[in-house]
């Protein structure tokens, strides 16, 4: 009876190896590639210099993106902000808007969406990473953040302070819960730190 049941638990394990050897789906490392491939032709097709130190003045062109080498986020700074800042070991709460979100590859008609004022901003905890994405959908802002909220949104917050404008591109490992499902970066043109709660 051992061997009847040996048998055919090999025989079932041989089957499912069999079955997922035959996955036609792309590897994480196909995916990664074309991700990487996809931000380098937008950073080209935009004319975008990249940084790979970030500006002691703090201070850049709009076509300038610092590259964050440990997220794989790329920053520009429209404005620093009010000096105020989030304070990782206090879990200052953040309170981020942002305007014109798209994924990558785009085209102008690819715009996603906005979080206007108006509509409650999107909120994590700064230094708390379970915060930076969601995935429910029970709302409208349920939705927006399993799409937009992520731990690419905090990266800035190293640089900048409150009433911060920054201009992302956020790659999915950095990504929302729905960019990392959909393997996909996004690219947010306008994104604001409207208030930081110490």
């Amino acid at each position: 009876m051992r061997k009847a049941a040996l048998k055919i638990s090999g025989l079932f394990v041989c089957i499912m190896v069999l079955f997922a050897s035959c996955d036609n789906g792309d590897s994480y490392a196909d995916r990664l590639n074309r991700e990487r491939k996809n931000i380098k032709s937008f950073i080209n097709a935009h004319d975008i210099e990249v940084l790979y130190t970030y500006p002691e003045s703090g201070v850049f062109k709009s076509n300038q993106y610092y590259y964050d080498s440990s997220t794989g986020v790329y920053i520009n700074v429209i404005d620093s902000g009010n000096g105020k800042r989030a304070n990782a070991s206090n879990r200052s709460v953040v309170n981020v808007r942002f305007w014109d979100a798209m994924s990558l590859p785009t085209a102008d008609s690819d715009t996603i969406t906005y979080n206007p004022d108006g509509v409650q901003p999107i909120e994590f905890l700064y230094g708390v990473s379970s915060t930076y994405t969601s995935s429910s959908t029970d709302s409208y802002l349920g939705t927006i953040q399993s799409y937009y909220m992520s731990s690419g949104m905090a990266v800035p917050l190293q640089h900048v302070g409150e009433k911060a404008i920054v201009s992302l591109i956020v790659p999915f490992n950095s990504g929302s819960y729905v960019q990392q499902s959909g393997y996909y970066a996004i690219f947010f043109t306008r994104l604001q730190y409207t208030k930081i709660i110490q």
